[in-house]
């Protein structure tokens, strides 16, 4: 009896021994699938901070491209408005140029007759000194009378006075006329002067408008980049999304829900199609790209229901969808709901075709109350409609 006790508490070590193995076992990978969710979850929390940031500063650096661009089109105008002042001065120096030389000709005319006038004086003087006072004696003795006399004399005097008031007329015509020469020269040098400033102010400002044009080529560039790291962080998400999908169906063993036919409607209510599946300029950024659903607008609040019955593998905001919901139906089928005013299911979760998963709203990416509807296989997008009923 008691080697049979013995046996048999023998049997049960050996049961247990080869039973707990497999239990280990089991909890080993499945303490593994979890690590290896929470680094994929990780990492989708990076991806999307890094989206999140490049979208927020494609934002910023377009701002900035529009007020450059603005402020070049008000440089543009004020050196339209500089090259006319640079025209009207032009034809001041031109004709600063002519008054000045029309001064010069009649200063030198003027001293020519000054010159004139100066000389025959001289001569004058000359032809009186060599003839000596016996001429003017001449003059006046051979006056028949005394009246004669007289007017003789006065005649004498009045030719040397006119002589005298001519000269002192040319010789004042002639300072007059220097100092217009001189206020001429001054307008000129004054003209030119302005002429310098307003040419250097203009050059300041095509140098402006230079640089600014160079800073939009800078910013058209960090706009690029910046869009590349955001369409490569949607990338990552998307394979991360994939990775975590497959996690959770090896985790909870997942059956493959979708089996084909028609997926049910995500709105229930009337809706309008604002946007088809297909390439198109993407209304925020204006950018060329495939739009990889179809947008539904609908006031804000109104229901949103699963496609169909699968796992919650997303619910969160997510890069430029905002409010976000996948769900994965298995079989490589997902369904998105995007723009979300709130998500009412949580990760992880099972719904069943029909259930509520959220409200239309306008987070993320968006002009306005909408639900934006992906179906995706494999991964990959492809046009929601022939899947909808």
């Amino acid at each position: 009896m008691k080697s049979k006790m013995l046996l048999l508490i023998a049997m049960l070590l050996v049961t247990g021994m080869l039973v707990n193995p497999y239990e280990g076992q089991a909890q080993s990978e499945l303490e593994k699938i979890e690590q290896n969710l929470k680094k994929v979850k990780q990492d989708m929390e990076r991806a999307a901070h890094n989206q999140r940031y490049a979208e927020k500063s494609v934002l910023e650096l377009t701002g900035k491209q529009q007020a450059t661009k603005e402020d070049i089109e008000q440089l543009l105008s004020r050196i339209e408005t500089v090259q006319k002042r640079l025209e009207n001065t032009q034809n001041k120096i031109a004709a600063a140029e002519e008054k000045l030389l029309q001064t010069g000709q009649e200063l030198e005319d003027a001293i020519k007759q000054r010159d004139n006038r100066d000389e025959l004086m001289a001569n004058r003087v000359r032809m009186a000194y060599t003839a000596g006072p016996v001429s003017f004696l001449d003059v006046l003795l051979s006056a028949a009378s005394f009246s004669d006399f007289l007017d003789r004399f006065d005649a004498v005097e009045s030719i040397a006075s006119q002589d005298r008031s001519i000269l002192d007329e040319k010789k004042k015509y002639a300072i007059e006329v220097a100092d217009l020469k001189k206020q001429s020269e001054q307008e000129l040098v004054e003209i030119k002067k302005l002429y310098e400033e307003v040419e250097s102010h203009k050059s300041s400002l095509e140098q402006e408008e230079k640089d600014k044009e160079v800073l939009i080529s800078k910013l058209a560039k960090e706009i690029e980049d910046m869009e590349e790291i955001s369409e490569e962080s949607e990338r990552q998400l998307t394979e991360l999304a994939k990775e975590a999908s497959a996690l959770e169906a090896k985790k909870n063993r997942i059956k493959t829900y979708y089996t084909g036919g028609k997926l049910g409607m995500p709105l229930k209510s009337d809706y309008r199609m604002s946007s088809a599946f297909g390439y198109r300029n993407h209304p925020i950024t204006g950018k060329k790209k495939l739009h990889a659903g179809m947008d539904m607008a609908a006031p804000k609040g109104t229901p949103i229901y699963a496609a169909e019955t699968g796992v919650v593998t997303i619910a969160q905001s997510w890069s430029g969808y905002g409010n976000c919901v996948i769900i994965d139906h298995g079989g490589g089928l997902w369904t998105l709901y995007g723009h979300m005013s709130e998500i009412l299911v949580e990760k992880g979760e099972t719904v069943k075709r029909g259930d509520k998963i959220g409200l239309v709203g306008s987070t993320g990416q968006s002009t306005g109350n909408h639900l934006h509807f992906e179906v995706r296989k494999n991964a990959e997008p492809v046009d929601p409609a022939p899947y909808l009923k």
